[in-house]
């Protein structure tokens, strides 16, 4: 399972998917971290408005299309059904770390908090 995480640094979580610089890429297996990759999204950063395009989420969804789920702090409830439409679970949490959800996740407590679709 390969797992995208939304952040500006690396290790904590962004709150907005469309505005956070890179994803961070686990892959778990046999419920454990087996690798951990960056992969930067600047070229397609920008601050999302009602005007975003769907080129401008289709290139946000290209660079994570071998992933499985995606994990921010919140998001539009237009890329949250693009994720889904792509086969990609989106996942929205408080939880401040990256290394914290990864924790959770392979624990199965990582748990979807709806309320962050804006």
């Amino acid at each position: 399972m390969k797992i995208a995480f939304v952040s500006d640094d690396g290790t904590t979580i962004h709150r907005h998917f469309g505005r956070a610089r890179q994803y961070v890429i686990v892959t778990v297996e046999d419920g454990r971290e087996t690798a951990r990759e960056v992969r930067d999204k600047s070229a397609c950063h920008g601050h999302h408005s009602d005007g975003a395009t769907p080129d401008h989420h289709d290139s946000l969804l290209a660079v994570i299309a071998d992933c499985q789920m995606v994990v921010s702090g919140g998001m539009g409830a237009g890329m949250d059904a693009r994720l889904r439409n792509g086969g990609i679970t989106p996942i929205r949490t408080r939880i401040p770390a990256i290394d914290t959800a990864v924790e959770r996740y392979i624990s199965g407590r990582l748990t979807d908090t709806i309320e962050l679709v804006h």
